[in-house]
């Protein structure tokens, strides 16, 4: 495997953090509120299953919270255009010959189908925060949209590797 001609990670921006803390801290309200009414289960305390309906959704809603927070993705140009998000699994791998043009876009939350990793019409959109992006048009495939903070060199990056870029 050679060097990356172009190598990046973009972190959750503002908007994406502060909406990570919001879902963790209602998830605690949540938990603290029905801790705290233990008062009001002495005519019918809850069951086995239903603190464990509870401990499971409050557990899913804080590790989304905590993966909002720490979202990252990477956008690597080597042999192949990666882009990765994590903690998420999502990783899309797409070789330059199968790119049959790479522009330069801005991106927002609506013209990407909001934050996230979002299915948009013909193709795929991943914005951790608005800003300048690229989008990739796949050969008998859906398109890929991503923010990064050097979209030119990326699209320089896949020129190189032999990318169609018009």
């Amino acid at each position: 495997m050679s060097h990356p001609v172009h190598e990046e990670t973009v972190r959750s921006g503002r908007t994406m953090t502060i909406i990570g803390w919001a879902v963790i801290a209602t998830a605690v309200g949540i938990a603290a509120l029905v801790l705290a009414v233990p008062a009001g289960w002495q005519d019918q305390p809850p069951t086995a299953s239903d603190v464990g309906v509870l401990v499971v959704t409050l557990g899913l809603t804080v590790a989304l919270g905590i993966g909002s927070v720490l979202m990252r993705m990477t956008v690597r140009v080597d042999e192949v255009l990666e882009v990765r998000v994590r903690p998420w699994w999502y990783r899309r791998r797409i070789a330059p010959e199968q790119i049959t043009a790479a522009e330069v876009v801005h991106m927002t939350g609506g013209n990407s189908g909001g934050l996230g990793i979002r299915l948009v019409p013909g193709g795929t959109a991943v914005l951790l925060d608005g800003g300048p992006g690229v989008q990739v048009t796949i050969r008998g495939a859906r398109s890929l949209r991503f923010r990064c903070n050097e979209p030119d060199a990326v699209v320089e990056a896949l020129r190189a590797r032999g990318a169609s870029t018009d």
